[in-house]
């Protein structure tokens, strides 16, 4: 798909959008019950049976996994919630305000018409912005007072997420569905800068669809998000950054959790890893690489009497199909990227814990497939260890039972997929029976949803999830 084929699809998606909307308030249109009149659409009937709709056509996904939220809420001195917030799912940071009235209401007027009606939209929502801006009374406002009420609470909305959020939203519209309002500098606008008539572009209903290629320009997911696809191929590479426009080059793992087994039985863990590669842009946007190999089975190799050694030939597996994606990612870029460390890894979006702290998150969860992430893994080709950095024998529940540090549910014996998720189990040197760490990892742990219990001087990212300065002391090795 290009650029022009989707700006066509919009095109001829709102054109058939809007004769529908239109033929339902035709007055022999069907009334929504039995006795009435279908009379003017309110403004929860505009957003269900035209904002939706509008907002899909141009490429926003409503719902559940969607990338715009409806009755978004957002706290600043009390709670109030917008109608409709676009919002990057890369940066997880909001892109598009979207303010709903009712069909029927009224476009901007002047608060005094006079005998001159020659007056510019534009221009006109301008000045009432910059009467509300400096503290004017809604009654002298430049236009009729309703309007005076959308501009409050649009620029209520704007500066609310950027004090909130400290983020600048590059976009926000106020509409009918009748006419539409687009701020193309809204925080300039409504904050920053005199309020200026060119950055207001006003839309009126008659002339959507011959305007529907600069609506688009304006407010599409395309344009104010460029969201990435959730995997490219090496060959595709290309497609998305220049050489030279790479920064940073991480290894990866991509993982599918499954439960397994017979429906009769104890559903049992399996876990199926794919090698991955992440490339950051030069605008910090993250270009995944996962190829359809074969997936590797996380798993203890039988045959090792030695669990400190079981792990390995998994592990040298993973490492050998890492370093030949590299390969054939450096071969498609021309050069030899060099991989970078976890710390130089920016993270993925996350918000704060229950602690208030806000912490650097190295998983990716699938937008829409359950139980599937891609782990950062930085110079390193895999999340674990071959075995623990120390010796400990609190890999065991009796020994953990005897501190009386031991779990309610007993010992792990065999892998679970809840109460608690484990995949390794107890008397494993990747298990860790102490329940006091895992009460205190609950807002740390980067992987509890692939191991609850695994043993965090195990795994990888226990630098991340316990810094230096948040860390408490440990038993492990005691």
């Amino acid at each position: 798909m290009t650029r022009e084929t989707d700006e066509d699809a919009f095109e001829h998606g709102l054109s058939k959008l809007l004769t529908r909307f239109d033929r339902s308030l035709d007055n022999d249109a069907p009334g929504p019950y039995a006795g009435e009149d279908a009379g003017q659409p309110n403004e929860h009937t505009t957003r269900v049976h035209f904002l939706d709709e509008f907002a899909e056509l141009l490429g926003w996904r409503l719902g559940l996994d969607g990338n715009m939220a409806e009755e978004a809420r957002l706290r600043n001195d009390t709670v109030t919630r917008m109608d409709y917030l676009g919002v990057a799912s890369e940066s997880n940071t909001p892109v598009l305000l979207i303010e709903a009235k009712a069909w029927g209401k009224p476009f901007i007027t002047p608060r005094a018409r006079g005998t001159n009606t020659s007056y510019e939209f534009a221009t006109l929502i301008a000045q009432t912005i910059d009467h509300w801006r400096n503290g004017g009374d809604r009654m002298a406002s430049p236009a009729v007072a309703e309007w005076h009420d959308y501009i409050e609470q649009v620029g209520g909305y704007i500066c609310g997420l950027q004090d909130a959020y400290e983020h600048e939203i590059p976009r926000a519209v106020v509409t009918s569905g009748q006419w539409l309002v687009v701020f193309k500098r809204p925080v300039a606008t409504f904050r920053n800068e005199p309020p200026s008539a060119n950055d207001i572009e006003v839309f009126r209903k008659v002339d959507f669809v011959a305007r529907a290629r600069e609506l688009y320009s304006l407010l599409s997911v395309t344009t104010l998000c460029a969201e990435l696809p959730f995997r490219i191929r090496a060959t595709q590479v290309l497609n998305y950054v220049t050489p030279g426009a790479i920064v940073d080059c991480f290894h990866a793992l991509h993982l599918s959790y499954e439960a397994s087994g017979s429906q009769l039985f104890s559903l049992r863990p399996r876990i199926l890893i794919y090698p991955a590669i992440v490339l950051r842009r030069d605008d910090d946007a993250l270009l995944t690489v996962i190829e359809s190999a074969e997936p590797l089975e996380l798993t203890y190799r039988r045959g090792i009497e030695d669990l400190n050694q079981a792990l390995e030939p998994h592990l040298v597996e993973v490492a050998s199909a890492a370093e030949a994606l590299l390969r054939r990612v450096n071969e498609q870029l021309g050069r030899d990227v060099p991989t970078s460390s976890l710390d130089e890894f920016p993270g993925y979006p996350i918000s704060a814990g229950t602690d208030g702290i806000k912490r650097k998150s190295l998983v990716r969860r699938h937008p829409t497939a359950l139980d599937h992430w891609v782990l950062i893994t930085g110079k390193a080709t895999h999340f674990l260890k071959a075995a623990p950095e120390i010796a400990c024998r609190f890999h065991r529940w009796k020994e953990c039972h005897a501190e009386g540090e031991a779990g309610d549910t007993g010992a792990v014996s065999m892998p679970r997929t809840g109460r608690p998720r484990s995949f390794f189990i107890d008397e494993q040197p990747h298990h860790c029976a102490h329940q006091g760490i895992q009460d205190r990892r609950e807002t740390r742990c980067q992987i509890p949803l692939i191991d609850e219990r695994i043993c965090c001087k195990s795994c990888l990212f226990a630098t991340v999830c316990w810094t230096s300065a948040q860390r408490p002391p440990l038993p492990c090795g005691r």
